[in-house]
């Protein structure tokens, strides 16, 4: 028998999906099309999906996703709240990824117990990641759409939401514009477009 959060969660995901296919039928027959749900709560160490989020820059989601699968091997605790070890510099580099890339994951993994300690302590994400060179506009927004679940965030400049979104919308839509009428909801809505581009997902 489910709990009764996991039914108010489930009970959320479905008044979100409903809301944006009463809004916008070209997203409704998306979202009807999808066996997947959008998951209306974190699911994984946000550190982790920090840090994924972070590979995932100026790459394919296809490359990022193997680079994961490679840290993971190679540090089987590394998606934990806790670890015992955490790859170097180094091992990012051996992994593919480019050294500034590489520094950004290291620093985020060395410093995760600061960060937990000041989200918790009331700090925001982002103030709790200042001075961690790397982390851009793009990383926080696809962060916090992917790891956090913030329901309306659209992470403006992510190339395969763009794609899938003229796919869908036509070249002559604008995404800015359409998105407006996903509010209260564009993080949900985000999330079933990049479903459609068939790509392993990064969240």
């Amino acid at each position: 028998m489910q709990s009764r959060s996991k039914i108010d969660q489930l009970r959320l995901g479905q008044a979100c999906e409903e809301w944006l296919s009463s809004r916008d039928s070209i997203l409704g027959g998306i979202i009807a099309s999808q066996s997947a749900r959008w998951p209306t709560v974190p699911i994984e160490d946000p550190i982790w999906g920090l840090v994924r989020i972070v590979m995932a820059q100026q790459v394919s989601t296809s490359l990022a996703c193997q680079i994961a699968d490679q840290a993971k091997s190679a540090f089987p605790d590394i998606a934990m709240p806790i670890r015992t070890s955490t790859p170097t510099v180094e091992n990012f580099r051996s992994w593919g990824m480019p050294e500034r890339r590489s520094f950004c994951c290291a620093t985020i993994l060395e410093r995760s117990i600061d960060i937990i300690a000041r989200v918790e302590s009331g700090e925001t994400w982002e103030d709790a990641l200042s001075g961690i060179k790397g982390i851009g506009p793009w990383t926080l927004a696809t962060f916090r759409v992917m790891v956090l679940r913030e329901p309306d965030i659209l992470p403006l400049g992510d190339v395969g939401l763009e794609r899938a979104f003229r796919n869908v919308y036509g070249t002559d839509a604008s995404l800015e514009d359409v998105s407006e009428g996903w509010r209260p909801y564009r993080s949900v809505a985000c999330w079933y477009l990049w479903r459609t581009l068939g790509n392993r997902q990064l969240g």
